[in-house]
């Protein structure tokens, strides 16, 4: 996200300024990990985000706050699970603890984890009294991935038929397009090492979208919304991705991106 997603950042934060909320950037935070199943270690893939959340509960205390929010899926999966294990898996929290130890203190719960997608939700009245550009007559297909949705006890809403973009969708004026790949993963796990799954899986997504009357994807993720731009482009449809953040700032008037 700081690296390569620089500009989505900056539309999520002056999205979430217009709404009222002040964000403030967690200090010397550290990698959550991305991608805990791949270790066999169950204390090691908890490790990056259990310091950050440590970080998070002391900067929090004296900020008298108690979220952390987050822009991409894959740090909510992991922080989310982890703000978890104090309670749920103990024994591993003890190892966490005892690794970390030198570091940081211990994190012992308390904050709440929560996606960029939510907070959006849970303003849909004040975005829909913000709405400058209105969408109507575009018809958006609202691609949720993996890592919002699975496993079950973390999900923004239900795994199976999600509709929570589709409700921020339709109070900034467009027509929600409902379609069978929207939690398909689009094969981010494997871009690197294996890129033809990702190309495989995304132009699955890409076609399901179009052959369901999309004109526009949204996604809340930025490594879907890479796959999905770049292998769209290799099936040469007319159809334009966009990440959730910049579907609202267009309506809301923070930036034209051509729609």
């Amino acid at each position: 996200m700081k690296k390569d997603f620089v500009e989505i950042e900056q539309l999520s934060l002056s999205i979430l300024a217009t709404l009222g909320y002040n964000v403030v950037e967690i200090e010397n935070w550290y990698c959550c990990g991305g991608f805990p199943a791949i270790t066999q270690l169950d204390h090691a893939k908890y490790l990056g985000a259990v310091r950050t959340l440590s970080i998070a509960s002391k900067q929090s205390k004296k900020l008298g706050l108690n979220t952390v929010l987050t822009f991409c899926p894959f740090c909510y999966n992991v922080l989310k699970r982890a703000s978890r294990i104090p309670e749920a898996e103990f024994a591993i929290y003890e190892r966490v603890a005892k690794y970390l130890s030198d570091d940081v203190e211990p994190y012992v719960g308390g904050l709440q984890i929560a996606h960029l997608v939510e907070i959006l939700a849970l303003k849909t009245e004040d975005l829909k009294k913000l709405v400058k550009r209105s969408l109507n007559g575009l018809k958006i297909a609202a691609y949720y991935g993996c890592m919002l949705l699975r496993p079950r006890s973390i999900a923004i809403d239900s795994p199976e038929n999600p509709q929570i973009i589709e409700k921020i969708l339709e109070v900034l004026g467009a027509e929600p397009v409902d379609f069978p790949h929207k939690t398909y993963c689009c094969g981010a796990f494997h871009g690197l090492a294996y890129p033809e799954i990702a190309s495989y899986n995304t132009s699955k997504i890409v076609k399901s979208a179009v052959e369901s009357g999309a004109t526009i994807i949204t996604t809340p993720c930025p490594l879907c919304y890479y796959n999905l731009r770049l292998y769209s482009k290799e099936l040469r449809t007319d159809i334009k991705v966009l990440h959730i953040s910049e579907i609202v700032a267009q309506a809301i008037g923070i930036k034209d991106v051509g729609l």
